[in-house]
């Protein structure tokens, strides 16, 4: 009994030994790697593999190197920040953009529009009457981008041509102002912008309410783009905004269907010379008066 005793002790100390030997190699790895004035020292108490005795200790880091690291601030920031390619506040690769090549694709997208049959008679264009304070209405025409995004287009078009109280834009108010990104508006159904629904025509028996997103074709690259305000993937209903700035943030999540062909002064009027609180404005915007000419 002595000897199976004596016999086990010896084994729990030898894993023990073993086990310390592992941890003690592991951070002196971690030492040599870190601060290599510590290698002298480190080689008289740990007993390194021989493939190791000839290791080169690292100069750099991957932190060091900038080559990125995981999180909200997206990979590689710090590498891109250093190049001049945004701060790192700067969320995917939208802060790098070219912008006047975007411009040239938005272009050729409303370009599509001479393709459409004079026959099929679909409308490029809209027109949204704007009171401010129950002034007299300032008309806003937006051209629509009907070749490349028809569904999108025609819910826009529908909801338009609605009057009275059939749920359409008239007499919608502009709910919001967004400084530093434009104009919300086309709640039709609280016009305060928590609601919305498309028009019948466009609602399927699965989704009566919104329809899905038919495409990220148009970029936000400045003033007068006018695009689906969607509270989530696939889900359009009637809330839209006008674009006052470039807003890079919203490509690939809102639908932009259209841009202020006349009438921008008026945008811009309201954004600049409306008093707002909190984003809301202080005096009433509304919608008296929309279809398409």
């Amino acid at each position: 009994e002595n000897k199976t005793a004596s016999t086990m002790t010896m084994t729990i100390m030898t894993t023990s030994i073993m086990a310390m030997n592992n941890l003690l190699r592991t951070n002196a790895n971690r030492l040599w790697t870190r601060h290599p004035s510590l290698v002298p020292v480190l080689s008289s108490h740990i007993q390194y593999p021989p493939q190791n005795r000839n290791a080169q200790p690292a100069t750099t880091s991957l932190r060091s190197m900038a080559s990125g690291t995981r999180g909200a601030r997206g990979h590689g920031w710090l590498g891109k920040y250093r190049a001049g390619m945004g701060g790192r506040h700067l969320q995917g690769r939208w802060h790098y953009r070219d912008v006047d090549e975007l411009n040239a694709l938005n272009d050729e997208v409303f370009s599509m529009n001479e393709s459409l049959k004079k026959a099929d008679n679909i409308p490029t264009e809209a027109y949204l009457e704007l009171s401010v304070g129950g002034e007299a209405p300032r008309r806003v025409v937006i051209e629509l981008a009907s070749a490349a995004l028809p569904q999108t287009t025609e819910n826009f078009r529908l909801l338009c041509q609605e009057k009275g109280e059939e749920g359409g834009y008239e007499s919608t108010s502009v709910n919001k102002i967004e400084k530093t990104v434009g104009l919300c508006l086309g709640d039709v159904v609280s016009d305060d912008g928590s609601g919305g629904r498309c028009h019948p025509k466009i609602g399927t028996y699965q989704t009566p309410f919104s329809f899905k997103d038919e495409g990220f074709f148009v970029s936000h690259t400045g003033p007068g783009i006018v695009s689906m305000m969607s509270p989530g993937v696939h889900r359009n209903d009637s809330r839209f905004l006008i674009t006052t700035a470039d807003a890079a943030q919203l490509d690939g999540r809102f639908v932009a269907f259209g841009r202020v062909k006349d009438g921008m002064d008026v945008i811009n009027d309201i954004h600049a010379g409306v008093f707002t609180k909190r984003g809301r404005p202080t005096v009433e915007i509304k919608v008296v008066g929309c279809g398409v000419p």
